[in-house]
């Protein structure tokens, strides 16, 4: 966003000018104007809110991309305000799904729950592991990709993340993007085995679920588990309520390229504008840094978790794996012969049905001569066949020219 505030052209030359104060006054001013409610870090709301989190920086609590356009980075865009930063209370018990959808039919709007939002919910019905609750952490406040060898638990972090949007925001919808229906019946499972929300506030919805009712949904269920190509044509027919979106998950988030429909969807959602939380998960983000930037820079990415099977708090968890080398005896003439073996049986009919018999003969003949058509037994058969039909009409050939004498 640009300043309002006029700006003075200063000479190069003007050796006594104090650029210090310039650059705090240019960062003053730019603060003002992405903060037109005077709300700032440092300034106490009027409100008894109390932000759940600590953030990280406290002259800024947006990440801007290059464009200008700003990545949510605490909860404080949803609510409009902030507090001085308090540290964040973490309330530990078994997930309910205690979730309630507010009855005073607000249109096209997001209101947090403050009293739930002073407050974040981690399971304990699952193991604890370090990695997964740092990885949250994380998740919960900043648009994050998170990196995770398969099997460690990507799908944890994302369901943790999307409850507690579930409880933060009651009238919030809450979308899980998976590139495929085994995928989106799996990842739809594993939600209900890790937080037991009620079943009527979920769906899956892939193409096969006609567009009436997949609008339907829209207005009534809370929870999205989708195909990417459904979440883009919903959005952009108007039938997904873009502007109640508060999370969006994305699993195969290394897909998000070019104009796949990862890439479209957050397009589409960013043009409204609308504020909410964006989870991308992977296994494999990439092996070249401009691959894993490209992701990071079409999926509004503010923070990477970043695991492999060799970190410290990784490897407790990784299962141990015997990898045994079987080197296969396999030659160049084996191939050729094998190959041969295949392509001769019907290049014979083609020579059988246009030029008759003898020419596939004489070339099964030359073949026999060849070491590595002897192991083929069918081939064999083949050729003893053409070899008695042949020695048969030449029987018959030679009687009948006999006979014309």
């Amino acid at each position: 966003m640009t300043s309002t505030v006029p700006f003075q052209i200063i000479d190069d030359d003007d050796d006594e000018f104090d650029w210090e104060a310039a650059v705090r006054e240019i960062d003053a001013s730019c603060e003002r104007a992405n903060n037109p409610s005077s709300t700032t870090i440092n300034q106490a709301s009027s409100s008894n809110f109390t932000p759940p989190v600590n953030i990280l920086n406290n002259s800024s609590y947006y990440s801007c991309t290059k464009t200008g356009t700003c990545k949510q980075s605490t909860l404080d865009k949803f609510t409009g305000r902030a507090n001085p930063p308090v540290n964040p209370t973490v309330e530990v018990r078994h997930l309910q799904g205690n979730g309630i959808i507010n009855s005073d039919g607000r249109p096209c709007c997001v209101e947090i729950d403050a009293e739930a939002a002073k407050t974040w919910i981690y399971p304990v019905n699952v193991p604890l592991r370090d990695y997964q609750l740092a990885i949250t952490k994380t998740a919960l406040f900043t648009n994050t990709l998170v990196a995770l060898p398969t099997g460690l638990g990507k799908t944890l972090t994302a369901a943790v993340v999307m409850y507690n949007y579930f409880r933060w925001f009651p009238d919030g919808k809450i979308v899980f993007a998976a590139p495929s229906r085994p995928l989106v019946m799996q990842q739809i499972e594993a939600w209900h085995n890790i937080v037991g929300t009620p079943q009527e506030w979920t769906i899956d919805m892939t193409g096969q679920v006609c567009p009436t009712k997949r609008a339907c949904f829209w207005k009534t269920k809370r929870v999205f588990f989708v195909t990417p190509q459904v979440l883009e044509k919903d959005i952009q027919s108007g039938t997904c309520l873009a502007k109640h979106l508060v999370c969006l998950v994305m699993d195969e988030a290394h897909r998000a390229s070019g104009n796949y429909s990862y890439c479209v969807a957050i397009r589409e959602v960013l043009a409204i504008p609308v504020q909410l939380r964006i989870s991308a998960l992977t296994a494999t983000p990439g092996s070249k840094q401009p691959a894993v930037q490209h992701i990071i820079d079409n999926l509004q990415i503010s923070a990477l978790e970043y695991r492999s099977e060799s970190d410290p708090d990784v490897i407790p968890y990784v299962d141990d794996r015997k990898i045994e080398l079987i080197e296969v005896a396999l030659g160049y003439g084996e191939i050729e012969a094998c190959f041969g073996g295949l392509i001769t049986p019907h290049h014979i009919r083609k020579l059988l049905s246009s030029h008759g018999i003898r020419l596939a003969y004489e070339m099964l003949e030359e073949k026999w001569k060849q070491w590595y058509l002897l192991v083929h037994s069918p081939l064999q058969h083949c050729l003893d066949h053409l070899n008695i039909s042949f020695h048969d009409q030449f029987l018959v050939f030679i009687g009948y020219a006999t006979s014309s004498k």
